[in-house]
Parts: C-alpha cells; structure tokens; sequence
C-alpha cells in the first residue's frame, strides 16, 4: 500500500468536507434568520423565567410580569423596533422584532423596575420585598425570586445579581438547546447538498484514489488552503479571493515543489502522479481542475450500470440486452443496482456526519494532517532565494 497516497486522499477528502462545511454554515446562517429561530428560543426562556409554563406557544397568553418585562425601554431598545408587544402581537412580526440576545444585568433591572410601585420613584429593598410576596397568579416567578430576597441580606444591588446570574445561567441552557438544534440542521442540510452535488464519500475516496491527477491537484489546494489561513472564516475569504482573481502565472515550481517532495510524488504503482509540465505551478493546476463531485453523465450511468466490468463472451453475443445504449457498460442485476445504491446512500450520509462537525473542525484537521505531511523546512537555493 501507497501511504504517501493514502495521506494525500485524506488531505483531499478532508478539503471536500471544509469546502461543503463552509457552505452548510453559511446556508445554516440564512435558515436560522429567516425562522428566526436566536430570537424564538430566547422568547421562549424568558416566558419560561417569567412564570410560562410551555403553553404559550399554542395559547399565545403571557404572564403580566411577561409583558412588563418584555415592553420595558431596556430590553425594547435591544429590538428591530421599539413598540409594545404582547400575546396579540402576530408570532411572525414578535419574533422578527425580538433581540437575539439579552445581558443578563440589563434583563435584572428591567425585572425589579417592573416590580416598583406605580407611585414610587426610587425602589427600596422592602417594596421589592412586598412586591415579590405580593406576586399573584405566578408561582413559578415567585417561588424563584423568594429565595434571592433572602439571600440579598436587605441589598437591592445583590438581589439584581442574582437575577443576572439565574438568567445567563438560564441562556446557557438555551444556547445548547440551539446548538442541538443547529448541530441537526448542519446533518440534514449537509445530507441535502451532498445529494445534490453528489459529494459521496465512498465515491470520491475511489475517484481520488485512481485519479492521481485531481488527487496531486486537490492536494495543492488544500495546503496552499492551509498555509494563507489561520481559521475557518480566512480559509473561506482566501478561496473566494482565489476563484475571483485570475489564475497566477507559471512560477518555476514544480508540482514536488507544491506538495512538499514527499513519497505522494509517485503513484501506487511508482509512476509519476502528473504528467504536467515541471514549470506549471501546482496550486495553479489545483485552481483548473474540477472537484471529482457532481451529477455527471457518469456518475448517473454508474448506479447502474458497471463499467469495469468484464462481459463474457456469451454476454457479448448472446444477450444484447446486458447492454446499456446510453452508458455503453455491461447493467447491473437487481441485487447489484441494490447494493450500489446503499452504498451511494452510505456514503452521503457520511458525508453529512462529517460536515455536521463544522468547517473549523476541518479546516483544523486539515492544517494538522498538512503539517505531518509537510517533509520539513527547505534549504535555501543556491543563489540566496528562501524556498516556501
């Protein structure tokens, strides 16, 4: 077995991944705005904190503590747009208006200034004692502050310290809430563009495996990838300054150059992996050629019919209609086009496991697989040049 091979398919499937990563996330971005699915989820905790009980979804009732709370001018100057809002508020224009996020001590005062007396001015400890006692229809509200009125030691300043911290413990929850809800999203949304540009795991592992060209291509993108980019959001503004900008100019280097010098040069079978000129740039050959993904004639034609396949001669004479017209292969049987298309099923859902990790994950697992692979610092050349 060809390691240096091997090494070199992983540093391309792993780039497959950031490239499809980088894209979910950013589809992800845009199905999480238009649900508004930050400002629900907070919605949804603060009705939770302020005496809701997982009903005022289908009911749409809110709490008067809910309403204060909600309408106060600190957390009104957190929205789209500073009007009053309540139950009747259609759930679509709530929850685009709704911030994404509250501070924890501006969500503290906004609670004790709506338990201030109507005729009061400054709130003293012992009206937001009476206040709290006097909370009714809303057990859960109060069965929450009464213990933090006790803990207060008759200090309004600690009380509100309380309620900062009982809230962003309360957000820390609701952002893994998110984050699962996310993390389920990225499956099925990488599962959805894995099968739509065909990015099959399985397939492109064999593709990049027999084609030594698009694998020595892919490769000198990967690292060129890798060495301008220090995270994920680099790694994404270098590759669409790359693809927006004219391909460079032949610099001298050769593809062994690009790729380190390592044992990769060779295929499996010793013969050199690109037939390319020597003074043709490799990240240049990278930028020309095609990813081993996608929809093609081929590709179609593969799931079912074999064109490796070796035809016996009674199949050549005899039975003509072992033959594809269009694919020019030998067909498949039933339990062979079955098999294939589990595989092929297989490998998208791997790949959507795999870009439900998320592109930092990657573009990090790329940066470490190229640094084991890189062969160590160069000598300088003969005249002085630092070689890269």
């Amino acid at each position: 077995m060809n390691f240096g091979a091997a090494l070199d398919v992983a540093v391309g499937l792993i780039f497959v991944y950031l490239l499809v990563s980088l894209f979910v996330t950013a589809l992800n971005e845009y199905i999480s705005s238009f649900l508004n699915k930050r400002s629900e989820f907070l919605l949804g905790r603060v009705q939770s904190l302020l005496g809701g009980d997982g009903s005022e979804r289908k009911s749409g009732e809110w709490s008067p503590e809910m309403c204060s709370v909600w309408n106060h001018p600190l957390i009104s100057a957190l929205k789209s747009h500073q009007t009053a809002e309540d139950h009747c508020t259609k759930r679509g224009a709530l929850l685009k208006n709704a911030p994404s996020y509250i501070p924890g001590k501006t969500f503290a005062v906004a609670l004790t200034e709506t338990l201030k007396p109507s005729d009061s001015v400054h709130l003293s400890f012992a009206q937001l004692k009476t206040a709290v006692a006097g909370i009714e229809n809303n057990d859960r509200l109060k069965n929450a502050l009464l213990p933090m009125i006790d803990e207060a030691d008759g200090k309004l300043e600690t009380f509100q310290t309380s309620v900062a911290t009982w809230f962003d413990g309360a957000m820390d929850r609701t952002s893994g809430a998110y984050k699962r809800w996310v993390h389920r999203l990225t499956f099925w949304a990488g599962f959805a563009v894995a099968v739509a540009f065909n990015v099959n795991s399985l397939q492109l592992i064999d593709n990049l495996w027999r084609d030594p060209v698009a694998r020595a291509g892919l490769v000198a993108q990967a690292g060129q990838t890798a060495k301008e980019s220090d995270t994920a959001q680099g790694a994404q503004a270098s590759l669409a300054a790359r693809m927006n900008s004219p391909a460079p100019d032949a610099t001298g280097a050769t593809l062994d150059d690009a790729t380190g010098g390592d044992a990769a040069a060779a295929g499996a079978d010793g013969a050199p992996e690109c037939a390319c000129e020597k003074d043709q740039d490799a990240a240049d050959l990278g930028q020309k050629l095609a990813l081993p993904i996608g929809w093609t004639h081929e590709a179609i034609c593969d799931l079912y019919t074999d064109p490796r396949a070796k035809p016996t001669p009674g199949q050549l004479q005899g039975r003509p209609q072992d033959w594809s017209k269009s694919c020019k292969a030998l067909k498949r049987d039933g339990w062979g086009v079955s098999l294939k298309l589990f595989l092929s099923l297989l490998g998208l859902a791997i790949t959507g496991l795999a870009v439900s990790l998320g592109s930092p994950f990657w573009f990090g697992t790329l940066q470490s697989v190229t640094n084991i692979r890189a062969t160590g610092v160069k000598p300088d050349r003969a005249d002085g040049t630092a070689q890269k």
